[in-house]
């Protein structure tokens, strides 16, 4: 009786080295993978080369020139980088028009964004990037007229207040290819 005790205890015991050892090799893989993680989160935060990623403390929000005549209508809001650093934007900030109540759809318009594939735009102490807001006034004169905009640039949360140049606009709250829309950043004061 003593033998098959001895044979289940020597068994046990290998069974728990060979825990012990699938154990070791575990904390070995774990610290190689943090370090994979933390790397690609700062790629997110810098990006460019090392570059930081612009905020808004570090930008002025500005009006460009507003073109264009009967049909659709293009004004651009500037972003001007002011620190002594240079800082990047990639993609599409934040436009949302402020106005009166509207009846339906309430007294905000928030601007869906265009098809256009954002790039990269490095910004040089003092260098200007752009939004451009395509719109468009109602067709029978007579319309919704914000009075300013909250403007976010790409990547970012909070926004600056300018501003509405234009006059009335078109509402088109949830349509599937609206008339008004906002590109991605580029680069210089105005498209």
């Amino acid at each position: 009786m003593r033998l098959p005790l001895v044979a289940v205890a020597v068994a046990g015991a290998a069974l728990l080295a060979g825990c012990g050892g699938g154990s070791a090799t575990t904390p070995t893989q774990t610290p190689t993978a943090a370090p994979t993680t933390s790397a690609a989160a700062a790629t997110t935060h810098a990006s460019g080369g090392g570059v930081a990623k612009c905020v808004l403390a570090d930008l002025k929000a500005t009006l460009g020139a507003t073109t264009g005549e009967a049909g659709q209508r293009h004004t651009a809001v500037v972003w001007t980088n002011t620190p002594s650093k240079e800082c990047t934007m990639t993609g599409f900030g934040g436009v949302d028009l402020k106005g009166p109540n509207d009846p339906t759809f309430g007294p905000t318009y928030s601007l869906p964004r265009s098809a256009k594939t954002p790039s990269t735009v490095k910004l040089a102490p003092g260098a200007t990037a752009h939004t451009t807001i395509t719109w468009l006034p109602p067709q029978d004169g007579a319309g919704w007229t914000p009075t300013e905009m909250a403007v976010t640039p790409p990547d970012e949360t909070r926004s600056a207040m300018v501003g509405w140049p234009g006059g009335a606009v078109q509402r088109q709250d949830g349509a599937t290819r609206p008339g008004t829309f906002i590109d991605p950043v580029a680069a210089g004061s105005q498209g």
